[in-house]
């Protein structure tokens, strides 16, 4: 009885250390050493320039909409060492990430139209505000 006790508890123990690993292995966190408060990243391949107009048509809209958040806009080619420096696992390019308080909150990654960039990206910079 007692090892049948001890087997259910380390099972059981198990499980839960498991399942709050895959948790903490689905968020997705940028910057392995520094802390990075509200950002907006654009991820860019500078091999594949025509796929971008959406985006870059989009940033221009979106810093009309929210000047101060675009002050910092940080761009960064993929496949630099500076990609590597700021996430493990980069998104398709192209793409926008927003972050905040090291978490990833939007992520738009892809061949979109520039309404389809401007309305994720916008929503979540709305939060900010809050």
């Amino acid at each position: 009885m007692k090892q049948i006790f001890t087997f259910i508890l380390l099972t059981s123990t198990m499980l839960l250390l498991t399942s709050c690993d895959y948790i903490s292995s689905s968020k997705v966190v940028l910057a392995k050493d520094q802390f990075i408060d509200k950002q907006v990243i654009y991820f860019t391949d500078d091999q594949n320039v025509s796929n971008e107009i959406p985006y870059y048509d989009a940033i221009i809209e979106l810093k009309k909409q929210y000047p101060d958040h675009f002050k910092k806009l940080k761009v960064v080619s993929l496949n630099t060492e500076e990609t590597n420096q700021i996430t493990e696992s980069p998104p398709a390019s192209p793409a926008i990430v927003v972050v905040e308080n090291n978490q990833v909150i939007c992520k738009v990654e892809g061949n979109l139209s520039k309404e389809n960039i401007i309305h994720p990206v916008s929503t979540a910079i709305k939060s900010w505000d809050e």
